[in-house]
């Protein structure tokens, strides 16, 4: 087999891009960031950085996609109540942007708003979060965990989007504000959720 047909070879190298990327874009920017600081950072060629992707936007809709999936896990691995998961997913986004990633999530979103392949990769994701965090809010719904009066899509949208909130907003202002970044979204989540008499 040859060694660019090995899929764990191919795995491994598009991981390192990705985590050269993601240095990259932590210091300089997601727009300042050209794809040849990303080949040093990685240190590879043009050619084998475009094998595996096109466009500093697909580079950032693969790792999107790799949040994504690790958000789901964490999610799916909650073993506790519908607001236990989310509470968990809040506090992994929060951890990232605590590490570092605030400027970075803002800075990709702001990017996403001036390239529509950008916007168009994100907003599909985004679709994915919504959907499992509804099927999850369903699912408490028949066990008695979440007032059986909301819509478990529009709750979803609702509560990913205070996620982000809360966490940017947090991010800008310091590592106290997303020290309580947790238990603020943890509070909104159990009065958004709670069953109504």
């Amino acid at each position: 087999m040859s060694r660019l047909a090995s899929p764990e070879l191919a795995e491994r190298r598009r991981r390192q891009i990705l985590d050269a990327a993601l240095d990259c874009f932590r210091r300089r920017g997601f727009h300042q960031t050209s794809m040849q600081e990303i080949c040093s950072a990685a240190d590879i060629s043009a050619g084998a950085l475009y094998r595996y992707f096109g466009s500093k936007a697909e580079i950032i809709a693969a790792i999107a996609h790799d949040e994504r999936q690790d958000s789901s896990v964490v999610f799916n691995a909650a073993n506790g109540t519908v607001i236990d998961g989310l509470c968990l997913m809040a506090e992994g986004f929060f951890r990232k942007l605590a590490a570092g990633d605030g400027a970075l999530v803002a800075d990709v979103l702001a990017e996403a708003a001036r390239d529509p392949i950008l916007a168009r990769n994100l907003a599909l994701f985004d679709k994915q979060y919504v959907m499992a965090c509804a099927e999850v809010i369903g699912a408490g719904q028949v066990r008695g965990e979440v007032d059986p009066a909301l819509d478990p899509l529009e709750a979803a949208e609702t509560l990913l989007a205070a996620i982000k909130g809360v966490g940017l907003r947090a991010a800008t202002f310091g590592q106290t504000q997303l020290d309580g970044a947790a238990a603020q979204f943890r509070g909104l989540a159990e009065r958004y959720l709670a069953v109504r008499a």
